[in-house]
């Protein structure tokens, strides 16, 4: 059984899907995914306060906001959303963005420096270190609220970018008819996480050279992020035992699952980046 192991590890592929599980397990990603989603958790409703104030600034309805997000998101976690959203609908103030600010930047930076503290595990050599580890993940932290704010606008408003290029390419007929372009918006959603995910993983990368590739794993982590997330929504949708099991813990323990499975999905990215990087140079 074991030569019959080794001889199938041969195989590039199944080789390459080996040795991510491997390192999986050896760096106890989960441990680390554990984390990170603590962080998360604890940024989530601060960045909640940015984004009302991001969609009371842009005219949009929260209604369309969230109807969009229902696609990705599960309806327990769109419904812990909803009613914090329309409670700041109500209560909003500049000093409570301040503050949404303030926390989000505290605790989105610390869930950076985990990843750049699990990356320096894997590399065995670190990005940064001290004062300039705290600076890189704070950046991070702004970039983040700046991707959110671009995701609202895309998403909600995304069609205004079709009908523009209609105009220009004098397709205004073909952009009214086709409704499928609708979905497009989504891409360019995709293509933004993939942009955030790819600058993560480059700051997160340890220095030297030759520096290891971000690319494909920041293309597998966007598309998985998206992918798992709708998977997961659907799954919830249908499955009508989890309040029986927590009662009114519910939504919280599905929001916790879904942010761990979150990040996973980002380590696992920075795996797969390593495992290019180690067989390359062999």
């Amino acid at each position: 059984m074991k030569r019959l192991w080794e001889n199938a590890r041969q195989v590039p592929p199944v080789g390459f899907v080996a040795d991510v599980v491997e390192l999986y397990f050896v760096h106890r990603v989960s441990r680390s995914a554990a984390e990170l989603a603590y962080f998360l958790l604890l940024t989530f409703f601060p960045i909640l306060i940015c984004v009302s104030a991001f969609v009371s600034k842009l005219n949009l309805e929260m209604s369309a906001l969230l109807e969009e997000a229902s696609y990705v998101l599960p309806q327990e976690v769109l419904a812990i959303f909803q009613d914090y959203l329309h409670y700041l609908d109500t209560h909003q103030s500049d000093a409570m963005l301040v503050a949404g600010v303030f926390m989000s930047a505290l605790f989105a930076s610390a869930a950076v420096r985990g990843l750049m503290n699990i990356m320096h595990e894997i590399y065995g050599r670190a990005t940064f270190q001290g004062i300039f580890q705290l600076i890189a993940s704070l950046i991070f932290s702004v970039l983040l609220l700046i991707t959110i704010y671009l995701s609202i606008t895309v998403v909600v408003t995304g069609n205004w970018f079709f009908r523009m290029v209609g105009q220009l390419l004098k397709l205004e007929d073909l952009v009214a008819k086709v409704d499928t372009w609708q979905w497009s918006k989504y891409l360019m959603l995709i293509a933004l996480v993939f942009l955030f995910i790819l600058l993560l993983y480059r700051f997160s990368a340890p220095l030297g050279h030759p520096r290891p590739p971000v690319i494909p794993g920041a293309l597998v982590a966007a598309v998985a992020l998206t992918v798992a997330s709708m998977i997961f929504s659907a799954f919830m949708e249908h499955s009508t035992r989890y309040s029986l099991v927590y009662g009114s813990l519910t939504s919280v323990i599905i929001l916790l699952v879904w942010l761990y499975l979150c990040g996973n999905i980002l380590i696992v990215g920075s795996l797969i980046n390593y495992v290019i990087h180690q067989r390359k140079h062999r």
